[in-house]
């Protein structure tokens, strides 16, 4: 197949706009000539890269690969960086082969990484593990492109042998290692990079960004569903734009509807940002820095690149990815279903007391959360259970968190970072007891008991995703949101906030199926 297309092209490689025509033979760029004569005219639309996430889990979409990749290619997102930890937590390698061969069926290049920490920390419930000697043979394989995040910090800063065999496993191969070092600085940081890893997307201040560049890193800009530091971290993409990327992390069927990285390119350019540098870090940084096999609009390369209809807005008129049009993809229906599932109904005298010295603070808008004493507890205090889904007879571990102003009801799920655990928050005992019942019935997803009824979403892929389109997922999501809003909560993504409410590996206290974990003295509370 051949073809030509004309327009303005963006430049990254020569910071340049000029009207060009592209030839595309056989899915690559044959030819660009540039009208030497030629004046940039804005009705014609501007040819571009494409987007690429460098660090996202798609299983936060809850939507599978497929559906994941229809939508972000509608949005000019050809390419993503995906760490499939989520799903690897749930079933183990059987998870990672489930997502490799759906994302097979995506024209979206969904790249994988090897997750690093299944589970997250050795203590946790999780359904899956994948150790050293599992990384060392899997890591060889053309799948995976990268090792994912390194949360363990104290297994990298303490040497811990099982960790240090699978950084040295992803060196042994020169594959990049990505990081996730929440606040680390000073001697503790340069511990950590000498390690070889080479990423940070938990950094939230200016301060800790630069000073993670200063050490050789690359910084990722997370702008997800929830946490979010593109506002913060924005004047790095001019003072270091060789040295940033843009990610989502987690970011929800929901929001994927209305945009993806075209929405970040967006405000930062809205916000005076460099175009040039912010494309940069939108496109040719992440080529670069995994060495992708993406196409950035030069002569030999893939033909893989976007129109949008100016650059201002950045709303897209058409993706391609090899040469085809992918932008406009009818919903692919996909059935396989993997899980990992057994826990089993409760009763409410299974919810034990919580302890009333250590209180989880919620932060809007952050994966960091509060360690709170009784007494500096300003606003109504909620329990939360997190309940082994793995294993038959567990007991639901407790506690108190306050942020969610339930005044009735419950809500809960099996989206648990990063054990995926059943996490239910409520205002009375019963409650709580509806909603795990209600997805112990669904063997995963998502339920808000409004103390009437019970309002599901059920995740059968691992607890995690589902196979219906993303307009389907999107307004069911829509409906418990909007449930859960009526309880009393404020939060802008209540369900994504509980989400990271188990995940011991971000600071300050967090909720496991094994006990409240106190992240900065990185132990269980006693």
């Amino acid at each position: 197949m051949e073809y030509e297309i004309s327009g303005n092209l963006v430049d990254v490689h020569q910071r340049d706009i000029y009207p060009a025509t592209i030839t595309v033979k056989e899915g690559r760029i044959y030819s660009i000539k540039r009208e030497e004569k030629g004046c940039v005219d804005d009705s014609k639309g501007f040819i571009m890269p494409g987007f690429i996430d460098s660090h996202c889990h798609i299983e936060s979409s809850m939507l599978n690969p497929i559906e994941f990749g229809r939508n972000a290619l509608i949005h000019g997102t050809l390419a993503s960086v995906s760490d499939p930890h989520e799903i690897a937590n749930v079933c183990g390698v059987e998870g990672l082969e489930f997502m490799c061969r759906c994302a097979e069926k995506s024209p979206m290049k969904i790249f994988f990484s090897l997750p690093s920490c299944v589970p997250s920390v050795d203590f946790d419930a999780a359904g899956g593990v994948i150790d050293a000697s599992t990384t060392a043979e899997l890591i060889k394989s053309d799948r995976y492109i990268a090792l994912s995040e390194m949360m363990n910090v104290p297994g990298v800063l303490h040497r811990d042998s099982e960790v240090v065999a699978k950084l040295d496993a992803a060196k042994a191969v020169g594959k990049p290692i990505d990081g996730h070092a929440p606040g680390l600085s000073g001697e503790s940081l340069k511990d950590y990079v000498k390690m070889g890893i080479s990423t940070d997307h938990e950094a939230t201040t200016l301060k800790e960004a630069e000073d993670k560049i200063a050490e050789g890193m690359m910084i990722q800009i997370r702008e997800g569903s929830s946490a979010k530091s593109l506002v913060t971290l924005m004047p790095l993409i001019d003072k270091f734009p060789d040295s940033v990327l843009l990610c989502t992390d987690d970011y929800k069927a929901y929001d994927l509807r209305k945009g993806y990285i075209n929405r970040i390119v967006k405000e930062a350019v809205e916000n005076g940002c460099n175009i040039y540098n912010v494309l940069r870090a939108a496109t040719l940084n992440a080529v670069e820095h995994y060495s992708l096999p993406v196409g950035l609009l030069k002569e030999g390369d893939d033909a893989d690149f976007i129109i949008v209809n100016n650059l201002s807005d950045f709303k897209v008129v058409a993706s391609y990815v090899k040469g085809v049009k992918v932008s406009h993809l009818d919903f692919y229906s996909y059935d396989e279903c993997v899980n990992n599932f057994v826990a089993e109904d409760i009763d409410v005298s299974d919810i034990s007391e919580p302890d009333r010295n250590h209180i989880i603070g919620i932060v809007e808008n952050s994966l960091y959360t509060k360690h709170l004493p009784i007494n500096d507890t300003t606003k109504q205090l909620n329990k939360v259970i997190c309940y082994n889904g793995y294993k038959k007879g567990a007991k639901p571990a407790t506690a108190l968190i306050e942020g969610f102003d339930l005044r009735y009801g419950a809500f809960g799920s099996t989206v648990g970072h990063d054990s995926h655990n059943i996490t239910v928050a409520g205002y009375d005992d019963a409650s709580i007891a509806k909603v795990v019942n209600a997805i112990v019935e669904m063997k995963g997803g998502m339920a808000v008991w409004d103390g009437k009824e019970i309002f599901s979403l059920p995740l059968p892929v691992g607890g995690l995703m589902s196979n219906k389109s993303i307009d389907e997922v999107s307004e069911e999501y829509l409906i418990l949101h909007n449930k859960i809003k009526e309880l009393g909560c404020s939060l802008s993504s209540p369900l994504m906030t509980l989400a990271f409410m188990s995940l011991p590996v971000i600071p300050a206290l967090k909720l496991t199926a094994s006990g409240l974990f106190d992240v900065d003295k990185f132990m269980f509370v006693k």
